[in-house]
C-alpha cells in the first residue's frame, strides 16, 4: 500500500518505448457521477480509470443516500437522494465535490456542502459558481468553511448566463442547476473542454436537452419528465495522452498510444511536432518517434480549451530541458503553478521565472536526487524529471499520482523505465504488472 513513506526509486536515462492503453478520462468520471445522481432507476458508468479519487466520490454519494458499486472497469449507480448537506470527510479530498452544489440545488433547491479540496495549485475561488446560482435566484453564503445555497423560488427559471471567464466547474454546475429549471437556459463564454461535452452527452440521454456543448454558447432544456439513468462511456484521458507524449518525447524514445481522441490534444500534437518529433495520428491511436531527433524549444502559453491544458503546463517545462536553446512556458490560468521547479533545482535545474512565465535554456542535464511532489501532476513531472536525469532519484507523493492516474506505474515499466516502489524502512514492495506487449 502506497503512504507518505513509500517512494518511487528512478533510475534514469532509458528512452521509453512501447504500446501505452489510455484509460478513462479522470477529470470526466469526477464530473459524471455527480449528474448520475439526479436520474431514476440504474446507471452504469463504463471505461472507468482505478483512481483513489472514486473511493472519495462514493463516500460523498453514500452521504446523501445514492449507492455506488464497482464492476471491473464500471460502476453502477442507483438510488435516491434524501440528502441536502455534506460532511468535510470525503469533500475535503476533491476539488469535483463542488459539482453537488449543483445536483443538490437540482434536487432539492437547496444544499450545504463544504467548500472542496483538491490540488493546492493557486488561487481557486467558486465566486463565478455563486454567481451562476445568483442568477437563478439562489442565495448563497460562505459561513464556516461551508457553502450554503437556498432558491428563493423552487422550481427556478432559466436564466441567460454570461461567464467572466470559462470556467469548467462553473459551466458545469451551470448546467446541472439548467436540468432542473422550469425554462431555457443559455450559458455564454461557456467552458469548451471536452469534459463538458462529456457531461452534455451524459444529461441529454438522461432527458435533457443540451446543444452546443464544445462552443462558447450552451443551451440547455430542461426535461418535463424525471431523468433517468443510462449506460454512458467515459470518454479517454486527454492528459494522460499528452502526459505520455511528453515522456516518450523527452527521453528520445518511441510510443504508440491507442484508445486516443486525438482531436483533444491537438495542441501538444502541434507542439511537439514543430519541436521536432515525429508523430502520425490514426482514428484512435497516436504514434510518436523522437529517437534521434534534434529538438527544437517550445514557446508555450497554458489556456483554456482549446489552447494547451494547463495540466500539462508541468510536462512541458519538463520537456524544455531536452530542448536545445530557449523555452518560453507561461500559464495564464494557474500563473504560480511551478512548484515543481522548485524541486527540480535540487536537480541542478537552472531557469528563469517572472511571475506565470519561466524561460528555459536547453540541453540542460540532471542528476538524479530525492524529491516530494504535493499534487498530482507536479508529482508526476518530477518522475518525468527523474526519467531524463542521470543516475538514481527518490520521488515521494505518490499518493498523488493514485488519485488522478490509471496504473502509471505498470504503464512506464512496460514502456522499459526502470522504477521501482520501495518503502521507506529499505523493505521493497513487489510491484506485480503485465508488461505492455
Amino acid at each position: 500500500m502506497i503512504n507518505s513513506k513509500t517512494y518511487l526509486k528512478v533510475n534514469g536515462g532509458k528512452a521509453l518505448q512501447g504500446e501505452v492503453e489510455i484509460s478513462g478520462s479522470k477529470n470526466s468520471i469526477l464530473a459524471l457521477i455527480p449528474p448520475m445522481c439526479l436520474g431514476e432507476g440504474e446507471g452504469t458508468l463504463t471505461h472507468i480509470s482505478g483512481i483513489s479519487d472514486i473511493d472519495a466520490m462514493k463516500g460523498i454519494l453514500d452521504e446523501i443516500g445514492i449507492q455506488m458499486t464497482y464492476e471491473q472497469d464500471s460502476v453502477k449507480i442507483k438510488g435516491t437522494m434524501v440528502y441536502s448537506e455534506l460532511s468535510k470527510l470525503y469533500v475535503s479530498q476533491i476539488r469535483a465535490s463542488n459539482l453537488f452544489l449543483g445536483v443538490l440545488l437540482a434536487r432539492f433547491g437547496k444544499a450545504i456542502v463544504p467548500l472542496s479540496g483538491g490540488d493546492k495549485i493557486g488561487n481557486r475561488p467558486i465566486d463565478i459558481h455563486l454567481y451562476v446560482f445568483n442568477k437563478f435566484g439562489i442565495r448563497t453564503e460562505i459561513i464556516d468553511g461551508y457553502v450554503k445555497c437556498e432558491a428563493t423560488q423552487f422550481p427556478y427559471k432559466g436564466q441567460k448566463i454570461f461567464l467572466r471567464f470559462p470556467s469548467v466547474g462553473a459551466t458545469e454546475n451551470a448546467m446541472l442547476v439548467a436540468s432542473a429549471a422550469d425554462s431555457e437556459t443559455i450559458i455564454y463564454n461557456a467552458a469548451m473542454e471536452p469534459e463538458i461535452v462529456d457531461m452534455a452527452v451524459l444529461l441529454n440521454s438522461m432527458g435533457v436537452r443540451i446543444s452546443g456543448a464544445g462552443t462558447p454558447v450552451i443551451r440547455i432544456k430542461p426535461s418535463k419528465r424525471k431523468l433517468q439513468r443510462t449506460v454512458h462511456e467515459v470518454m479517454p484521458d486527454r492528459l494522460e495522452v499528452g502526459t505520455y507524449l511528453f515522456m516518450i518525447a523527452a527521453t528520445k524514445g518511441y510510443g504508440v498510444l491507442k484508445n486516443v481522441i486525438p482531436e483533444h490534444v491537438i495542441s501538444v500534437i502541434t507542439i511537439l511536432t514543430d519541436s521536432g518529433a515525429d508523430i502520425t495520428v490514426d482514428d484512435n491511436s497516436i504514434r510518436i518517434n523522437a529517437k534521434n531527433c534534434t529538438l527544437k524549444p517550445v514557446n508555450i502559453e497554458a489556456l483554456p480549451f482549446p489552447g494547451f491544458p494547463t495540466d500539462l503546463q508541468p510536462f512541458a517545462t519538463v520537456y524544455a530541458l531536452a530542448c536545445e536553446g530557449k523555452s518560453s512556458i507561461k500559464d495564464a490560468v494557474f500563473p504560480v503553478r511551478f512548484n515543481h521547479l522548485f524541486e527540480m533545482r535540487r536537480m541542478g535545474m537552472v531557469y528563469e521565472s517572472v511571475y506565470s512565465q519561466v524561460i528555459i535554456d536547453g540541453i540542460q542535464r540532471l542528476t538524479g536526487t530525492t524529491m516530494t511532489g504535493t499534487d498530482i501532476r507536479m508529482c508526476t513531472a518530477l518522475v518525468m524529471a527523474a526519467l531524463i536525469a542521470e543516475g538514481e532519484s527518490k520521488i515521494y507523493g505518490l499518493e498523488h499520482i493514485l488519485r488522478g492516474y490509471d496504473n502509471l506505474f505498470p504503464k512506464l515499466i512496460g514502456l522499459g523505465a526502470d522504477i521501482e516502489i520501495i518503502e521507506e524502512e529499505n523493505v521493497e514492495m513487489v510491484l506485480q504488472v503485465e508488461c505492455i506487449s
